[in-house]
Protein backbone atom coordinates (compact mmCIF):
# COMPACT_ATOMS: atom_id res chain seq x y z
CA UNK A 1 0.00 0.00 0.00
CA UNK A 2 1.58 3.38 -1.27
CA UNK A 3 0.24 6.02 1.56
CA UNK A 4 1.88 8.48 -0.27
CA UNK A 5 0.24 8.38 -3.25
CA UNK A 6 -3.03 7.75 -1.31
CA UNK A 7 -2.25 10.91 0.69
CA UNK A 8 -2.20 13.01 -2.36
CA UNK A 9 -4.84 11.75 -4.54
CA UNK A 10 -7.01 12.71 -1.63
CA UNK A 11 -5.66 16.07 -1.58
CA UNK A 12 -6.88 16.73 -4.99
CA UNK A 13 -10.48 16.70 -3.01
CA UNK A 14 -12.13 20.14 -3.64
CA UNK A 15 -11.42 22.21 -0.70
CA UNK A 16 -8.74 19.98 1.30
CA UNK A 17 -5.87 21.56 1.97
CA UNK A 18 -3.85 18.71 3.46
CA UNK A 19 -3.82 14.66 4.43
CA UNK A 20 -2.09 12.66 6.64
CA UNK A 21 -3.11 8.61 7.08
CA UNK A 22 -1.78 6.83 9.87
CA UNK A 23 -1.17 3.13 9.65
CA UNK A 24 -1.55 0.63 12.51
CA UNK A 25 0.78 -2.25 13.37
CA UNK A 26 -0.57 -4.75 10.83
CA UNK A 27 0.16 -1.61 8.03
CA UNK A 28 -3.57 -1.01 7.74
CA UNK A 29 -4.79 2.00 7.57
CA UNK A 30 -5.95 3.14 11.41
CA UNK A 31 -6.34 7.17 10.51
CA UNK A 32 -6.94 9.77 7.96
CA UNK A 33 -6.36 13.28 8.66
CA UNK A 34 -7.67 15.77 6.77
CA UNK A 35 -7.44 19.37 6.96
CA UNK A 36 -9.92 21.75 4.53
CA UNK A 37 -11.14 24.97 4.28
CA UNK A 38 -14.57 26.24 4.87
CA UNK A 39 -16.10 25.85 1.87
CA UNK A 40 -17.79 22.77 1.86
CA UNK A 41 -19.32 20.69 4.82
CA UNK A 42 -17.05 17.92 6.47
CA UNK A 43 -20.20 15.63 5.39
CA UNK A 44 -19.40 16.29 2.26
CA UNK A 45 -15.83 16.00 2.22
CA UNK A 46 -15.90 13.15 3.94
CA UNK A 47 -18.59 11.59 1.08
CA UNK A 48 -15.78 12.26 -1.52
CA UNK A 49 -13.01 10.56 0.40
CA UNK A 50 -15.62 7.55 0.73
CA UNK A 51 -16.24 7.28 -2.81
CA UNK A 52 -11.96 7.95 -3.29
CA UNK A 53 -10.94 5.41 -1.53
CA UNK A 54 -13.32 2.41 -2.72
CA UNK A 55 -12.94 3.44 -6.04
CA UNK A 56 -9.32 4.14 -6.62
CA UNK A 57 -7.46 2.18 -4.36
CA UNK A 58 -10.65 -1.01 -3.23
CA UNK A 59 -10.36 0.16 0.61
CA UNK A 60 -13.77 0.31 2.30
CA UNK A 61 -12.88 3.08 5.14
CA UNK A 62 -14.46 3.59 8.26
CA UNK A 63 -15.96 6.80 8.66
CA UNK A 64 -14.61 6.84 12.29
CA UNK A 65 -11.40 7.28 11.19
CA UNK A 66 -11.45 10.08 9.03
CA UNK A 67 -11.02 13.64 11.25
CA UNK A 68 -11.76 16.46 9.56
CA UNK A 69 -10.79 19.86 10.60
CA UNK A 70 -11.61 22.89 8.85
CA UNK A 71 -9.52 26.34 8.71
CA UNK A 72 -9.83 29.74 7.28
CA UNK A 73 -8.01 29.61 4.11
CA UNK A 74 -5.99 32.86 2.96
CA UNK A 75 -8.14 31.64 -0.78
CA UNK A 76 -11.43 31.91 0.53
CA UNK A 77 -13.40 34.24 -1.70
CA UNK A 78 -15.62 37.13 0.58
CA UNK A 79 -18.83 35.33 -1.15
CA UNK A 80 -18.08 32.14 0.08
CA UNK A 81 -19.73 32.71 3.69
CA UNK A 82 -18.90 29.35 5.65
CA UNK A 83 -21.71 30.31 8.13
CA UNK A 84 -25.06 28.22 8.68
CA UNK A 85 -27.85 31.06 7.86
CA UNK A 86 -31.51 31.24 8.36
CA UNK A 87 -33.83 30.24 6.12
CA UNK A 88 -36.94 29.70 7.09
CA UNK A 89 -38.62 29.45 10.45
CA UNK A 90 -42.04 28.51 10.68
CA UNK A 91 -45.13 27.96 13.55
CA UNK A 92 -47.87 25.89 13.99
CA UNK A 93 -50.64 26.22 17.03
CA UNK A 94 -52.40 22.84 17.59
CA UNK A 95 -54.27 23.48 20.59
CA UNK A 96 -52.00 23.34 23.78
CA UNK A 97 -49.16 22.33 21.74
CA UNK A 98 -46.89 24.15 19.36
CA UNK A 99 -44.83 22.81 15.95
CA UNK A 100 -41.43 24.74 15.31
CA UNK A 101 -40.01 24.32 11.97
CA UNK A 102 -36.83 25.96 10.69
CA UNK A 103 -34.47 25.61 7.78
CA UNK A 104 -30.55 26.29 7.91
CA UNK A 105 -28.84 27.17 4.53
CA UNK A 106 -25.11 27.07 3.39
CA UNK A 107 -24.00 27.43 0.21
CA UNK A 108 -26.60 25.53 -1.13
CA UNK A 109 -27.64 22.80 0.99
CA UNK A 110 -30.59 22.66 2.93
CA UNK A 111 -31.12 21.31 6.71
CA UNK A 112 -34.04 21.03 7.93
CA UNK A 113 -35.67 19.79 11.57
CA UNK A 114 -38.69 20.23 13.54
CA UNK A 115 -39.69 20.38 17.01
CA UNK A 116 -43.11 19.65 18.73
CA UNK A 117 -44.13 21.11 22.57
CA UNK A 118 -46.10 22.87 24.96
CA UNK A 119 -47.20 26.21 24.02
CA UNK A 120 -45.82 28.35 27.43
CA UNK A 121 -44.30 31.66 26.46
CA UNK A 122 -41.57 30.27 28.10
CA UNK A 123 -41.16 26.58 26.37
CA UNK A 124 -42.02 28.30 22.70
CA UNK A 125 -38.57 30.18 23.39
CA UNK A 126 -36.39 27.15 24.04
CA UNK A 127 -37.97 25.43 21.31
CA UNK A 128 -37.06 28.03 18.94
CA UNK A 129 -33.47 27.56 20.06
CA UNK A 130 -33.40 23.64 20.55
CA UNK A 131 -34.65 23.43 16.86
CA UNK A 132 -32.70 25.65 15.48
CA UNK A 133 -29.41 23.36 17.29
CA UNK A 134 -30.95 20.31 15.84
CA UNK A 135 -30.85 21.58 12.35
CA UNK A 136 -26.88 22.27 13.16
CA UNK A 137 -26.73 18.66 14.38
CA UNK A 138 -28.08 17.50 11.05
CA UNK A 139 -25.62 19.68 9.15
CA UNK A 140 -22.51 18.08 11.58
CA UNK A 141 -23.76 15.06 10.93
CA UNK A 142 -24.38 14.41 14.64
CA UNK A 143 -26.49 14.03 17.59
CA UNK A 144 -26.87 15.32 20.90
CA UNK A 145 -23.71 17.48 21.03
CA UNK A 146 -25.81 21.12 21.57
CA UNK A 147 -28.16 22.41 24.40
CA UNK A 148 -29.85 24.90 24.25
CA UNK A 149 -29.71 26.40 27.87
CA UNK A 150 -31.33 30.15 27.88
CA UNK A 151 -32.85 33.29 26.60
CA UNK A 152 -33.39 36.91 27.53
CA UNK A 153 -33.92 40.10 25.73
CA UNK A 154 -31.70 42.76 27.00
CA UNK A 155 -31.95 46.54 26.40
CA UNK A 156 -28.32 48.10 25.09
CA UNK A 157 -27.66 51.28 23.30
CA UNK A 158 -31.36 51.84 22.94
CA UNK A 159 -31.99 48.36 20.94
CA UNK A 160 -33.33 45.09 21.90
CA UNK A 161 -31.19 42.45 21.62
CA UNK A 162 -31.74 38.85 22.27
CA UNK A 163 -28.98 36.71 24.09
CA UNK A 164 -29.17 33.14 24.08
CA UNK A 165 -26.63 30.64 25.83
CA UNK A 166 -26.01 27.12 24.99
CA UNK A 167 -23.63 24.21 25.47
CA UNK A 168 -21.71 22.31 23.79
CA UNK A 169 -20.86 18.27 24.56
CA UNK A 170 -17.91 16.75 21.97
CA UNK A 171 -15.22 14.51 22.76
CA UNK A 172 -15.83 14.85 26.69
CA UNK A 173 -15.49 18.36 26.61
CA UNK A 174 -18.74 20.54 27.90
CA UNK A 175 -18.49 23.97 27.06
CA UNK A 176 -21.68 27.22 27.51
CA UNK A 177 -20.94 29.26 24.51
CA UNK A 178 -23.38 32.73 24.15
CA UNK A 179 -24.86 34.48 20.95
CA UNK A 180 -26.75 38.18 20.37
CA UNK A 181 -28.85 39.16 17.45
CA UNK A 182 -30.85 42.38 17.39
CA UNK A 183 -34.53 42.00 17.19
CA UNK A 184 -35.75 43.38 14.43
CA UNK A 185 -39.70 42.67 13.16
CA UNK A 186 -39.77 39.48 14.98
CA UNK A 187 -38.59 38.56 18.56
CA UNK A 188 -38.41 35.04 17.74
CA UNK A 189 -36.84 34.70 14.69
CA UNK A 190 -33.81 36.92 16.53
CA UNK A 191 -33.56 33.74 19.02
CA UNK A 192 -32.94 31.62 16.28
CA UNK A 193 -30.93 34.28 14.75
CA UNK A 194 -28.76 34.81 18.58
CA UNK A 195 -28.93 30.62 18.55
CA UNK A 196 -26.66 30.32 15.25
CA UNK A 197 -24.40 33.22 15.85
CA UNK A 198 -23.49 31.14 19.00
CA UNK A 199 -23.15 27.85 17.52
CA UNK A 200 -21.53 29.02 13.73
CA UNK A 201 -18.30 30.23 15.65
CA UNK A 202 -18.02 27.20 17.63
CA UNK A 203 -18.51 24.64 14.71
CA UNK A 204 -16.26 25.71 12.21
CA UNK A 205 -13.27 24.90 14.72
CA UNK A 206 -14.89 21.66 15.44
CA UNK A 207 -13.91 18.05 14.47
CA UNK A 208 -17.15 17.05 13.44
CA UNK A 209 -16.65 13.78 11.95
Amino acid sequence: MNIESIEKYLQKVQSVLGCKITLDQEDKISEIHIVSDLRRSPKQILRDIEAIMISEFDINIDYKKVSIAQIQSGSLKLDQDPRLKLKLIEYNNNGSNVTVKVALEKQGEVYESELLGVHTANNFKRLIGAVVLKAVEKYCDATDIFVFEDVKKVHLANMEVMVVAMTSVFNGSEEIFTGTAKIQNDSNEAIARATLDAVNRHILHLDLI
